[in-house]
């Protein structure tokens, strides 16, 4: 009976630390999303230095959303929600119409960041390119 109650405070305090950990891990680096476009820019020169900047390659797309919901939003990557008003800017800023082609790229992000060598690198490379140029701004 007692070995129980100790491990009820034992629970709450692993829950307690859990919270914590998760309040951090989910804390969004960027928040002003008028910034996106910015990002947009930065993403194409970058992404030109390897390969040929197009407007519409999916592939491209996914990574740039890949970055801007770690960035924003990173428990949208765990399934979490995203960011109030963060679709719509990826929307107009990608000059995709349908928003849901920005929840529908989401849905298998990180698939293909945890499975594809190439992508993986890429976003890596990418988003430490574009944290160079973001921490002299903060």
């Amino acid at each position: 009976m007692f070995s129980e109650i100790a491990e009820i405070k034992s629970i709450r305090e692993q829950k307690s630390k859990l919270s914590e950990r998760k309040k951090e891990l989910t804390e969004p680096i960027l928040t002003d999303l008028d910034m996106i476009g910015t990002l947009y820019r930065w993403f194409q020169e970058i992404i030109s230095q390897k390969e040929t900047f197009r407007v519409g390659n999916v592939t491209q797309r996914k990574k740039f959303i890949f970055i801007i919901l770690f960035l924003y939003s990173p428990s949208a990557l765990a399934g979490g929600k995203m960011k109030n008003g963060l679709r719509n800017k990826l929307a107009e800023v990608l000059g995709v119409s349908a928003q849901t082609a920005i929840s529908d790229n989401r849905n298998n992000l990180v698939f293909s960041y945890q499975l594809y060598k190439y992508f993986r690198q890429d976003v890596d490379w990418i988003y430490g390119e574009m944290m160079k140029r973001i921490k002299p701004e903060k």
